[in-house]
């Protein structure tokens, strides 16, 4: 696969040990062999950087970066992005695992399809034994502005990262679910694959267990970037800020929905009745 784009797999990994080895193995498993794995300890203190020592021994392709304190994860993925040298891009969590083929099957798509910036999949979800006990399908794409549809399985080119820019720090729990909102503001295509290359792992201790959190996060993300979505009109735009603003009335946070419902009838006067409706509420 000398004449193969290089792949460019990010590993953020705080504490990850009691996955990690089964991760980077699923990666030492593709079918698909032209990548590069950068993994970032992001200050871990339990067994973590011995396990990353190890594999970074035995594989050339396989390098590492510490932080000496813990940053939160889209510092991690903005230090590791960084060092990436790849024509395609990804990243992955310490407990979850590619199937062996994953990489091949988007990297093929891409080549095939150069219209297409984003390529993202089916994958399975599996417990903490690692047996699947759910199945979650791609879906269409005009679901990014309801939420986050990409899911955990996906392959962009290098110029996405170039023109969207790093992940926001700020963002925490939603960091994703922004770039994907940007890359979409951006023009970029994006494309379901329905194949599963890819097992997601459903744990106490995973960052998404934090559901509540992750929510109000991931409405600060589609509010800052759902007015620079082209292909929505003006209506549309009404309608997801007026949402936006109900759930922020739920959450009691009265300065967000103010701000949202303000917003929501810039686009289109017809919501006020809508927007009088929760006020008096």
């Amino acid at each position: 696969m000398t004449n193969s784009p290089l792949v460019s797999i990010v590993l953020p990994t705080y504490n990850g040990s009691r996955y990690l080895d089964q991760a980077i193995q699923s990666i030492l498993n593709q079918t698909y062999s032209n990548w590069e794995l950068i993994i970032v300890d992001d200050g871990s203190n339990d067994d973590t950087p011995n396990i990353i020592s190890r594999y970074v021994a035995i594989d050339s392709r396989i390098r590492s970066i510490r932080h000496p304190i813990n940053r939160k994860l889209p510092a991690a993925l903005n230090t590791g992005f960084a060092q990436a040298k790849g024509e395609f891009l990804t990243w992955t969590s310490n407990d979850n695992c590619y199937r062996p083929n994953a990489l091949a099957i988007m990297v093929s798509f891409l080549e095939a399809h150069p219209d297409v910036g984003i390529v993202y999949t089916d994958y399975s979800v599996i417990d903490e034994g690692g047996n699947v006990i759910d199945y979650r399908e791609a879906k269409p794409f005009t679901e990014i502005v309801r939420r986050n549809c990409i899911g955990p399985s996906f392959l962009y080119r290098r110029q996405v990262q170039e023109k969207v820019g790093p992940y926001s720090e700020e963002l925490f729990l939603s960091e994703d679910y922004d770039f994907w909102l940007r890359a979409a503001a951006a023009g970029f295509k994006f494309h379901p694959l329905n194949v599963d290359v890819y097992c997601y792992r459903r744990h106490g201790e995973s960052l998404s267990a934090n559901r509540r959190d992750r929510g109000k996060v991931s409405d600060r993300a589609l509010a800052r970037n759902v007015w620079k979505i082209r292909w929505l009109d003006n209506f549309t735009k009404a309608q997801i800020y007026f949402n936006l603003a109900r759930r922020a009335r739920y959450r009691r946070d009265l300065i967000a929905m103010c701000k949202c419902l303000a917003v929501a009838t810039l686009y289109d006067p017809r919501i006020i009745l809508s927007v009088l409706k929760v006020m008096i509420k």
